[in-house]
């Protein structure tokens, strides 16, 4: 039995550590792309996109439609009206790896999953 709770830690732990590290490595992607510039940590008035907040509200639990938008595959949900300023952006992320999509889109939608 005690071996059994051993095990189900180190698998939690290493669960754990591998969140961490896509978490590390999305806001990585977000800081080389300079994503920062445009989007705020928290909702402000003099940002031009969306913030972090607001991006892991709309897309938590709904990774795949943010990997599509980041791929230039789909529409954005948040601001459509505003979409004429990020496109141009998307040049950036268009051709990155997949899991390199995974890592930033778990990254974007990281500020609410604690809640």
């Amino acid at each position: 039995m005690i071996k059994k709770a051993a095990i189900v830690s180190i698998l939690a732990l290493l669960g754990y550590a591998q969140e961490m590290d896509l978490t590390k490595r999305g806001e990585q992607i977000f800081k080389r792309y300079n994503c920062n510039i445009c989007h705020a940590p928290k909702d402000d008035a003099a940002s031009v996109g969306p913030s972090l907040e607001t991006i892991s509200i709309h897309y938590l639990g709904n990774e795949r439609k943010l990997i599509d938008f980041l791929k230039g595959d789909s529409p954005p949900i948040i601001e459509p009206q505003r979409f004429g300023i990020m496109k141009p952006q998307l040049y950036k992320t268009k051709h990155m790896f997949e899991e390199d999509y995974r890592a930033l889109a778990y990254y974007l939608t990281s500020v609410n999953k604690n809640q």
